[in-house]
């Protein structure tokens, strides 16, 4: 008897801590996360912790600004201050917030920022994510080296000369006046309103620009390129879309696909050399030609003649028409 009494009483503790143990975790469930506060817009469908870094530096124009980090989308703004001011914002989980440092140095005229994070402890699943922004104002001539290997690289209102990649992210132009070099393994390429030296690469975006002058050089594996306004020796290519080109002048002329259709545009004055191949479409052109048209090809002047227009596709048309 005594033993069945202890065996009851035994059943009915565990009952007790059970129903303990189940109330607290219900209640450390329900607590909300405390979240900084940050000027950035971060995606709120999972919850995180969140860490915002401020940082100033005083320079001189023309100076040197290099960030290389291993996470993080880049966006900079010239302005008309002598100051270098860096706003690094960074969300989730405690884990991948702990395991990325940053480092911030000046050596006279150059600033450079290092973010890194412990590998080791690298995880891509669940909530384990970490998201990165850098926020950087500087005076309006500066240059730059760009290293990322995650997120998007943005550049407005400055002049200088850039160079750098991003692993993962597209690459946006606004203003920039300058020489640029820039690639993305995963992103689209846009340039607005900009003057300069160009060469910017994607493996696997579209190109877009508009009111670009200078020196233009455009690739893309994978998307289609859409230039409106431009002015100066163009070249641009793409292994898997559309070409269409509005050009003020011929400056100089070279664009290829492999695998879609080409349209230029160009003013009825303009004269140029023309060079066109197309393996599986028509050619044509609207502007005063004279030439030989025949099986695919377009080979003659444009108005008398001038700088090489050459245009090639292996499986689509080619047109040149007027602009006006």
């Amino acid at each position: 008897m005594s033993k069945s009494w202890s065996l009851t009483a035994k059943l009915a503790a565990f009952s007790v801590l059970a129903v303990a143990f189940g109330a607290t975790m219900i209640a450390l469930s329900m607590r909300a996360p405390h979240h900084e506060h940050d000027s950035f817009a971060f995606d709120d469908s999972w919850d995180g912790h969140s860490k915002r870094i401020e940082k100033q530096f005083t320079v001189q124009p023309d100076g040197d600004l290099v960030i290389d980090t291993d996470d993080g989308e880049i966006s900079i703004t010239g302005t008309d201050s002598n100051q270098v001011s860096v706003v690094v914002s960074e969300r989730g989980s405690s884990e991948r917030l702990e395991k990325f440092s940053l480092d911030f140095n000046q050596t006279g005229n150059k600033v450079t920022i290092t973010g890194r994070e412990d590998r080791e402890f690298f995880h891509n699943w669940g909530n384990n994510s970490l998201d990165v922004k850098f926020q950087v104002r500087v005076p309006k001539k500066f240059n730059f080296r760009l290293n990322t290997s995650g997120g998007d690289i943005a550049l407005q209102q400055v002049s200088g000369t850039t160079e750098g990649e991003t692993s993962g992210g597209n690459i946006d132009l606004t203003e920039y006046d300058g020489k640029v070099r820039l690639t993305t393994s995963g992103g689209d390429l846009t340039v607005q309103k900009c003057s300069g030296d160009f060469y910017l690469q994607t493996s696997g975006g579209n190109v877009r620009g508009e009111s670009v002058v200078g020196t233009i050089d455009f690739e893309t594996s994978g998307g289609n390129i859409v230039l409106r306004d431009t002015d100066g020796k163009l070249r641009a290519s793409t292994s898997g879309g559309n070409i269409r080109a509005e050009v003020k002048g011929n400056k100089g002329i070279d664009l290829e696909t492999s695998g879609g259709n080409i349209i230029v545009l160009l003013p009825k004055s303009t004269a140029g050399t023309v060079d066109a191949t197309t393996s599986g479409g028509d050619v044509s052109c609207d502007l005063e030609f004279s030439g030989k048209i025949k099986d695919g090809t377009m080979h003659g002047k444009i108005n008398g003649g001038g700088d090489l227009i050459h245009l090639e596709t292996s499986g689509g048309n080619i047109e040149i028409d007027p602009l006006d």
